[in-house]
């Protein structure tokens, strides 16, 4: 009857059945009998540190970490989370699939307007040519999302006149 799980003491914040999408063969369970994939989120964080050491630091931490910690770890959070219910790790999980991606967001602006636009990292390194090519990303506009990216494409195509 659980769909999502919030825990922020634990290393795995986020468990969550994922989002009911069929695709090709895969089809999304119909029944609470069938399996379901879960989504598991970790955001490491430095309390107290500048964003950009955060960002560092959980990236050491996520390389550091062996297969064998993380399947360890979730294990451990889901018998305690879920094992008063009838859930036991052991039996219950068929297959642990990890995507360690250790890069994180791209940062964004500054809310407050600390920095100016022209100083952000993103706007120095980001977007720097590198003879004829122009770098068109997200992180080259300090916004993790598509529309960032196709922004930053339209900007480097006019930086370097073909648009």
């Amino acid at each position: 009857g659980v769909g999502y799980i919030y825990s922020p003491t634990e290393r795995f914040a986020v468990l969550a059945i994922d989002f009911p999408t069929n695709i090709g063969a895969f089809e999304f369970a119909n029944t609470p009998d069938e399996p379901v994939a879960l989504h598991i989120q970790w955001s490491p964080v430095a309390p107290g540190s500048l964003p950009q050491d955060q960002y560092r630091a959980g990236r050491h931490e996520i390389l550091a970490m062996t297969f064998e910690d993380f399947e360890r770890d979730l294990r451990s959070h889901l018998q305690r989370a879920l094992g008063p219910y009838g859930f036991s790790a052991a039996d219950d999980i068929e297959a642990i699939f990890l995507n360690r991606h250790p890069h994180g967001y791209a940062p964004e602006p500054d809310m407050y307007g600390e920095v100016s636009q022209g100083q952000m990292p993103y706007t120095v390194r980001g977007r720097k040519h590198l003879g004829r090519i122009a770098i068109a990303n997200s992180d080259a506009g300090g916004r993790a999302y598509v529309d960032g990216a196709i922004d930053q494409a339209w900007r480097a195509l006019k930086d370097l006149k073909l648009a």
